[in-house]
Formats: C-alpha cells, sequence, structure tokens
C-alpha cells in the first residue's frame, strides 16, 4: 500500500471544509459507537463514488461493516455578494456531503435458497436503525451547528456482494 509522505491536518487541507469533514466522521462514529452499532471502519474517504463494500465480512469484534463520511463536491456560490470571492478567487463554498453505513446482509445459502423473510426483516430494521442514527449523527454534529445545512434524501444502498445500507447527502454552506 502507497502512504502519502507527509500527514496533513485538517485544517491545513483545507481551513474550512477539513475540519467539518473530520468533525462530521467523529460525529458518525462516535453516535454508532454509543448507540451499540460500531462500524469495524469508520473513516473519511476521497472518490467519485461510495467506497466499496471492503468491510462486509460481518465479523471485526465488537461492530460489523462499514461508515463513511466524503465530500460529494464543492460548488462555488457566485452571488457575487461583498462577501462572495477575495481578491485571489477564493469564493465562498457550498458543499455537498455523503454520509453512509454499510453492513451484511443475508444472502443466498450454499443450495441456493434465498433468505427467509425473517432474515430480510432483520436486515431491513438493521438498516433502518442505522439510517436514524445517520440521521441523529448529522443533526446533532456541533461542527454543523453555525453552518447553513440542508438535508437530501434518504436513500438505501445494496444489496450488493452481501451488503446493504444507507446513505445521505446533505448541502452545507459557509
Amino acid at each position: 500500500m502507497i502512504t502519502p509522505t507527509e500527514q496533513l491536518l485538517p485544517g491545513d487541507a483545507d481551513p474550512l471544509w477539513g475540519p467539518v469533514l473530520t468533525s462530521l466522521t467523529t460525529c458518525l462514529c462516535a453516535t454508532l459507537t454509543a448507540a451499540g452499532r460500531p462500524a469495524c471502519a469508520c473513516c473519511l474517504v476521497w472518490g467519485a463514488s461510495p467506497p466499496a463494500h471492503d468491510w462486509c465480512d460481518c465479523d471485526c469484534g465488537d461492530g460489523s461493516g462499514q461508515a463513511w463520511v466524503r465530500l460529494v463536491r464543492l460548488d462555488p456560490i457566485t452571488d457575487y455578494g461583498a462577501d462572495s470571492a477575495g481578491r485571489c478567487g477564493a469564493w465562498r463554498m457550498r458543499a455537498v456531503i455523503e454520509a453512509g453505513i454499510s453492513r451484511c446482509v443475508a444472502v443466498a445459502g450454499p443450495d441456493g435458497s434465498a433468505p427467509d423473510c425473517e432474515q430480510r426483516e432483520t436486515d431491513a430494521l438493521s438498516a433502518l436503525a442505522d439510517a436514524r442514527l445517520l440521521r441523529q449523527a448529522i443533526a446533532c454534529c456541533d461542527a454543523l451547528a453555525d453552518l447553513r445545512v440542508e438535508p437530501d434524501t434518504m436513500r438505501p444502498t445494496g444489496p450488493q456482494g452481501g451488503c446493504a445500507g444507507a446513505i445521505m447527502q446533505i448541502t452545507v454552506e459557509a
């Protein structure tokens, strides 16, 4: 595995969005842990799409699955008001941020038999609990308290490769 040669602090990476993203990740991880539903991996990630379901092996001690926060995009705010752009073009920005959780779900048995209704209901209720905790983590995160936050639709993901979960995007204006 190739790693960066220097470790950047969130504020060094980006003075505004670095701390917001790392704090939201901390909020998500802490909310899941406090509810007794920790994830095997709970990370800030980078990429054009949600991370691969790498942690859906169903067993990592106290937790299961994975949780993440990622920057989807940054859009400039071009209202050209007095505080819209600095001399060097440092526009105010609107960020679309995604947070998600995926966990193991029942799959076909070795004989090809489909999961029964009880297994499917257990998976559905587990995903619903995670969706609630995801919303709670975002709504209660102090890092977002003084920013304008617009939640988008919560949507299910999967099942894919024995994993399913929930994703929520928010738009944050600073």
